[in-house]
């Protein structure tokens, strides 16, 4: 990531003292603001990243752990988590067919209705799907933003939007002054998740974000994005998986078994 410093230079002569004049700088309008984050989600219609998962909570802690991402927003994800030697150990798959999670320690896959439960079983926090992909890349869904509701206060700018579908209401909260996305947060199920960035990711120099914080009242979940590139088209099969015969499948919706096998 680029750094430019700009240094003004005061010259005196004489006796006599100069006054400065600093430049303003008009703010820059709403509309400008949408036309940058369209461009950000057309450049990240899909990317693939190296990431590094670490969370706790008042119930035990997950251990930080290497995972490869795929994703394609909003709705398209798949998470493989490694251990040290690069072999899997937990598989989580979205597309629009399916949702999985399958973990070859317990030679079961899950099942659910809904992604949020399935994140759940896997981090910890039930993050909408398309929060935590499009966040990964510090993205607003192009959906939202043709009709966000806004406000600006004190050099902060927030905006909000909700899927009529969806039980959740999102807000994007940026700074001003630079143009940086600083946090979103997801309320809805009886569930308000924050996202913090850390540092906030300045979007007018495309930059891309370096650490996440999840939280939620009893879960914290920490995100260390190592690498992460844009991809234009990804190669079939990317979010489908052909499972080894013979796993247990689990409905996480009823809590029992759902089959025998695959």
């Amino acid at each position: 990531m680029a750094l430019i410093m700009g240094f003004a230079f005061l010259a005196l002569t004489g006796c006599a003292r100069r006054v400065g004049v600093e430049q303003w700088v008009a703010p820059m309008q709403p509309s400008d603001r949408v036309a940058i984050l369209d461009e950000r989600a057309r450049q990240w219609e899909g990317y693939q990243a190296v990431v590094h998962f670490s969370g706790e909570s008042t119930k035990g802690a997950l251990r930080r752990i290497r995972a490869v991402v795929l994703a394609a927003p909003p709705d398209m994800l798949r998470v493989e988590a490694l251990n040290p030697f690069g072999q899997s150990v937990g598989l989580l798959l979205f597309d629009r067919e399916q949702a999985s999670l399958w973990i070859p320690s317990e030679k079961a896959v899950y099942t659910a209705g809904r992604a949020e439960t399935l994140m759940r079983q896997f981090l910890g926090l039930p993050i909408p799907l398309e929060t935590f992909v499009t966040s990964l890349a510090g993205v607003v869904p192009r959906k939202y933003l043709k009709d966000l509701k806004s406000e600006s206060k004190d050099s902060v700018w927030r905006v909000q939007a909700q899927d009529p579908s969806e039980p959740w209401v999102s807000t994007w909260e940026f700074g001003a002054r630079p143009f940086v996305l600083k946090e979103i947060r997801v309320v809805g199920n009886s569930q308000e998740i924050t996202v913090r960035y850390e540092p906030p990711v300045d979007l007018a120099a495309r930059s891309v974000p370096e650490r996440l914080v999840f939280s939620a009242e009893d879960w914290r979940l920490e995100v260390r994005v190592d690498q992460i590139q844009s991809v234009k088209e990804f190669q079939g099969g990317a979010f489908r998986v052909n499972y080894p015969s013979g796993l247990r499948r689990i409905d996480l919706d009823n809590a029992g078994w759902k089959g025998t096998g695959l």
